[in-house]
């Protein structure tokens, strides 16, 4: 075989190996859920897309407003009877306080609701890449130990929170995650809030 027959065969395989990359990455994205993207975006004025989301984190809230002074976040009100607006608590992504957070494999997105108290109220993990097996995290298990904890707490792996899988990398990642932005946050906006009334 002659070095043009060669170089026409090792193009070919190039673009073969290049086409099957794109459908497979193109199969791959069809059964990513939107909310990858959408947290992606973190806090944005934009945020019809979250609502979903901060209902699920702040389920007493009726309405959201953006707020962008200091780190962005979402704010949730109720409406009272004659109209007024009580804040019932804070939505935030992790990624706008603490970013670069990484588990065994990747960045862990979640988006954290906290009450006025400082108190969480539940949290959505929107994205993650840990594979399944031994290094998995069951999401529903792993986030339900958090709500009604105080940013006070200890919120730490083996103190006050469970390893929930042989994840220990992950786990604690996660959890320093979510620690920190909360306590942040409270830092943030819980102080100014007092400081207004």
């Amino acid at each position: 075989m002659d070095a043009e027959h060669r170089h026409q065969g090792a193009c070919v395989k190039t673009r073969t190996l290049a086409a099957a990359a794109i459908v497979t990455l193109t199969i791959g994205m069809i059964g990513i859920p939107e909310s990858v993207y959408a947290q992606r975006d973190r806090a944005t004025a934009d945020f019809a897309r979250y609502v979903k989301y901060l209902r699920g984190v702040l389920p007493d809230a009726e309405t959201f407003q953006f707020v962008d002074t200091g780190t962005p976040h979402y704010r949730g009100y109720r409406i009272g009877p004659n109209g007024e607006e009580t804040l019932v608590g804070f939505g935030f992504f992790n990624v706008d306080f603490a970013p670069r957070v990484r588990g065994y494999k990747g960045e862990i997105w979640m988006l954290i609701g906290m009450n006025p108290g400082g108190t969480l109220t539940d949290i959505d993990i929107l994205f993650h890449n840990e594979p399944f097996g031994y290094f998995s995290i069951d999401p529903a298990a792993f986030v339900a130990q958090f709500r009604g904890k105080s940013v006070l707490a200890p919120l730490t792996v083996g103190d006050d929170i469970d390893a929930v899988s042989r994840a220990t990398i992950t786990n604690n990642a996660a959890v320093r995650a979510i620690r920190d932005s909360a306590r942040r946050m409270a830092r943030e906006f819980l102080t100014e809030r007092a400081t207004e009334q």
